[in-house]
C-alpha cells in the first residue's frame, strides 16, 4: 500500500518553546550517554528471544502437545509470543526505531504480516491517523468502534453504553479476530473507517495475499492436517481471544484513562487550540512506567507519553526520556499523566468508560 499523503483537514496551533525544549532535553539525555535513538543490541536480543519463543511454541503446539495441559500451555505461550512480537519488535520497526537501517526496519515490521495482520494498513491506521490525531473523533481510527463503545464525548450516546464498563473488557478479546477479517475489506476497498486511502500497487497486493495465505496455512491448514478440526478451532480461537484482549487493553490504558479534557476541533476552523506536543500530553498517559516487568512485556507501550512525543526513539531508551519529559512539563506548566500501577490504570479506564456511558 502506498504511503498515504493526504491528511484530514485539522490543524494544531503553531509549535511553541515547549516543544522545542522537549526535543532539546530528549536529545541531550541520549547524547550525554552516547546512546543512539534506535534499539541497538538490546532490541536485537529481545527480538531473537521473541522469535524463538514464537517458533518453539508453535512447533510444540502443532507437533508435540497431546495432553490437554500441554495444548493449553503451548497455546498460551504462543499467544504471548504473538503479543510480545507486536509490542516489542513490530511496533519499534514500524516506527523506524528498531534499527538505523531502513531495510531492517521494513523486514522486522513484516512480523505483523507473519502473525495475521497487515503492516501496510498499520502504517495508515497507527502511524498516520492515530499518532497524528490522537483521540480525535472521526480521525483516530483507534477510538472508532462502530458504535459498540463510546470512547469520546463527541460520539453518539446509545442506551447500551451505560453498561460499556461491564462488557468492554470481554469485547476487547475480539480485536485480533476483527483485524484478520477487516484487513481484507480495508485493503481492497481502500477505506480505513471513514478515511479513503491510496490503493495498493501490485507488489504490495501480492505480499498482502501471500502473507494472509501463509497465516491461514500455519493457523489452520497444517493443524487441520494433523488434528481433529474441533480442537484446532477451539485452540485457534482461544489464542486469538487472548491476543486480542491483551493488545486492546494495553492500547486503551494509554489513551482512554481519566482524560476528561479530550480536545474537540473547532467546528468552523477545524483547528485544535493546543500545539501538537501539548495535545499528545492531554490525550496520553503512562502506566506502571517504573515497573521493569510491565515495561519489558509491553515494549514501552506503558510509556506512551514518551512514545507519542518521540516515536522514532526505541522503547529501550524511554527510561532516559521519562525524567527529562517530566521536568520540562513542570517547567512549562503542562500536565503529565502517569498511573503508578497497571491496576490504577485499569481502574481509571473503567471510570472513563462508565462516565462516557452516562453522557
Amino acid at each position: 500500500m502506498r504511503e498515504a499523503r493526504a491528511r484530514p483537514s485539522v490543524h494544531f496551533a503553531p509549535s511553541t518553546a515547549f516543544h522545542a525544549a522537549l526535543k532539546r532535553a530528549a536529545n541531550s539525555a541520549l547524547l550525554e550517554r552516547g546512546l543512539p535513538a534506535h534499539g541497538g543490541a538490546r532490541i536485537v536480543a529481545k527480538a531473537a528471544f521473541v522469535l524463538a519463543l514464537l517458533a518453539c511454541s508453535y512447533i510444540a503446539l502443532v507437533f508435540w502437545a497431546d495432553a490437554w495441559w500441554e495444548v493449553a500451555l503451548m497455546g498460551f505461550l504462543l499467544s504471548q509470543a504473538i503479543v510480545l512480537l507486536g509490542f516489542n519488535v513490530m511496533h519499534d520497526a514500524g516506527h523506524a526505531s528498531f534499527s538505523n537501517r531502513t531495510w531492517v526496519n521494513r523486514l522486522m515490521s513484516r512480523s505483523l504480516d507473519l502473525v495475521g495482520g497487515s503492516s501496510a494498513l498499520w502504517r495508515i491506521k497507527h502511524g498516520m491517523l492515530h499518532h497524528s490525531y490522537t483521540n480525535l473523533d472521526e480521525l483516530d481510527d483507534d477510538i472508532d468502534t462502530g458504535g459498540l463503545l463510546r470512547l469520546h464525548p463527541s460520539q453518539p450516546l446509545k442506551p447500551y453504553h451505560r453498561y460499556q464498563a461491564l462488557y468492554a473488557l470481554p469485547l476487547y478479546s475480539l480485536l485480533s479476530v476483527h483485524w484478520v477479517i477487516s484487513d481484507f475489506t480495508e485493503f481492497f476497498t481502500g477505506r480505513v473507517g471513514r478515511h479513503a486511502v491510496p490503493r495498493s500497487g501490485q507488489r504490495e497486493t501480492l505480499l498482502f495475499v501471500a502473507f494472509k495465505l501463509n497465516f491461514f496455512l500455519l493457523a489452520l491448514g497444517l493443524p487441520l492436517a494433523l488434528h481433529p478440526w474441533q480442537g484446532v478451532l477451539v485452540v485457534l480461537l482461544s489464542i486469538q481471544l487472548v491476543v486480542g484482549f491483551t493488545l486492546a487493553l494495553v492500547f486503551q490504558l494509554a489513551h482512554v484513562v481519566d482524560l476528561v479534557d479530550t480536545p474537540v476541533p473547532n467546528a468552523s476552523t477545524r483547528r485544535i487550540d493546543d500545539e501538537w506536543a501539548v495535545h499528545q500530553l492531554r490525550t496520553t498517559a503512562d502506566f506502571a512506567a517504573h515497573n521493569p516487568w510491565v515495561s519489558w512485556y509491553c515494549g514501552g507501550l506503558n510509556r506512551q507519553v514518551e512514545h507519542h512525543l518521540f516515536s522514532r526513539v526505541s522503547h529501550v531508551r524511554y527510561p532516559h526520556l521519562i525524567p527529562v519529559v517530566q521536568r520540562t512539563c513542570r517547567e512549562f506548566g503542562v500536565r503529565y499523566r502517569s498511573y503508578p500501577t497497571l491496576l490504577a490504570a485499569v481502574r481509571g479506564h473503567l471510570r472513563t468508560l462508565s462516565a462516557l456511558g452516562r453522557g
